[in-house]
């Protein structure tokens, strides 16, 4: 959902990466001695390092192509890659690894080129969570596949809070007054608030009456709204106590030095996808094809979910040790138990909508 969106997702460098004189003479001279390189569109921190890692590295080990990570900041795609992509020019990288929303809509709109079963033979054998929701189990291709799953967590400071909370409601606790960050927009919350104050999951986006109520009691709460680079120095000087965090932020959290544990309140978290797609106007589209189904394969899976703490929709991969033998989360990637899942259809659709109204609570 996801700075390091997520100690990872929030890169201190310009969200449009815009091309200078200079990188345009670089590629040129790259052109002309022959190179191979592939541009990935990359969040930093923990999650730029497990994808270089578990994903790039290998990648140019095993093929000889220079892999080239370009960072950016949110969930939001980088106004370079979205006007390029307006304009019908050369997008500014090969291959996007984003969050599910941006990446359906540009689905929607036409931007991303397909990924097909025969090109791409690992897509017939991924989960289900792997393809958009509703595609045909029948389908030959896709224009985004999701690599992994994520599951939120609450984290907290060991130091500050000694047990771990075993309801969402004990975050209305007075002494956490001020001490707890949100991602910006209340992204990943949603079906918690829904709950908590009272409602349905299957009532959202129909009735979510009881979300934007619950947001309301937990306004006075909540200190921080924003993605998690920097936030280990907060945490280490106790100005936050809880984080409502994607579990890869909590384990980077705590593999910085930062006294974290983590866990489930029994009424259960939320989850997301993250996407790989190929934007159109590339010129490296076999190799961005290569690069994807390499990412898809179930050693390169089992090592890139270890690093994220994420689920791999690749049957064959091991579950990770950060998910491995837990009652409260799902036990492969199409599970939902302990879930209060939103599909990302509905996500794609009320998105906007959502932020706006959480907005309208919390920034006033």
């Amino acid at each position: 959902m996801r700075s390091s969106r997520r100690s990872g997702r929030l890169a201190a460098c310009s969200s449009s990466f815009p091309r200078s004189r200079t990188w345009r003479r670089r590629e040129r001279a790259a052109g002309r001695r022959g190179e191979k390189k592939l541009v990935v569109l990359s969040w930093a921190g923990g999650w730029g390092r497990a994808l270089r890692e578990a994903v790039s590295d290998p990648f140019e080990r095993a093929t000889g192509v220079r892999v080239v990570h370009e960072t950016h900041v949110g969930l939001k795609l980088p106004a370079a890659l979205t006007s390029a992509l307006a304009a019908g020019e050369r997008p500014p990288v090969d291959v996007v690894w984003c969050n599910s929303v941006p990446a359906l809509l540009a689905a929607e709109r036409g931007d991303c080129l397909p990924l097909r079963k025969a090109d791409m033979p690992v897509l017939s054998e991924l989960a289900r969570r792997a393809w958009p929701d509703g595609a045909p189990v029948d389908a030959t291709a896709t224009p985004v596949v999701h690599p992994y799953v994520v599951y939120y967590v609450l984290a907290y400071h060991d130091e500050v809070v000694s047990q771990p909370l075993t309801s969402w409601r004990d975050l209305l606790d007075p002494r956490f007054r001020g001490k707890l960050a949100l991602y910006p927009g209340g992204n990943g919350f949603y079906p918690i608030a829904q709950m908590l104050g009272g409602g349905r999951v299957e009532d959202i986006p129909s009735d979510m009456t009881a979300c934007w109520s619950f947001f309301e009691e937990l306004r006075s709460q909540v200190s921080e709204l924003d993605y998690s680079i920097g936030m280990e120095e907060r945490l280490r000087r106790k100005d936050l106590h809880l984080c409502f965090r994607a579990l890869t932020n909590a384990l980077a959290f705590r593999a910085a030095g930062v006294p974290i544990s983590w866990c489930i309140p029994k009424e259960g978290t939320t989850d997301t996808v993250d996407a790989l797609w190929i934007p159109k106007g590339t010129p490296q589209a076999e190799l961005a094809r290569e690069y994807v189904a390499f990412a898809l394969r179930p050693d390169v899976q089992e090592a890139w979910c270890e690093l994220l703490g994420a689920m791999p929709v690749h049957p064959r991969a091991a579950v990770p040790s950060a998910l491995r033998d837990r009652a409260d989360l799902p036990s492969n990637a199409d599970d939902v138990r302990g879930i209060l899942h939103v599909p990302e259809s509905l996500k794609v659709k009320h998105e906007h909508e959502w932020e706006a109204r959480f907005g309208a609570v919390f920034v006033r």
